[in-house]
């Protein structure tokens, strides 16, 4: 199946800019950022700890709802479904 990855930031100076990746029927939310961990390389340290946990301080969503750390193990993916991954911007 085919999720749509959309990048923002300094995350889309790590991970490049909006793509889709293909998953496993099935596949967690969990799943799918240690491949976006593998996708950093040697810059994963910017997103992810060395649990492999996401930094708190990234926004993730999916279909365009905020998803918190707590419920990343319990989501499954489905086709066409879209992740948003970005650093929050601030300014005045």
């Amino acid at each position: 199946m085919k999720i749509r990855i959309r990048t923002f930031a300094k995350v889309k100076d790590i991970l490049g800019a909006d793509s889709f990746l293909e998953c496993q029927e099935g596949t967690s939310m969990k799943e799918l950022l240690k491949a976006l961990r593998e996708r950093a390389g040697k810059s994963e340290d910017q997103l992810f700890s060395r649990d492999g946990d996401l930094h708190s301080n990234l926004v993730l969503m999916m279909n365009g709802a905020r998803i918190y750390e707590e419920d990343i193990d319990s989501l499954i993916l489905a086709e066409g479904d879209e992740i948003t991954l970005f650093s929050p911007v601030s300014g005045g």
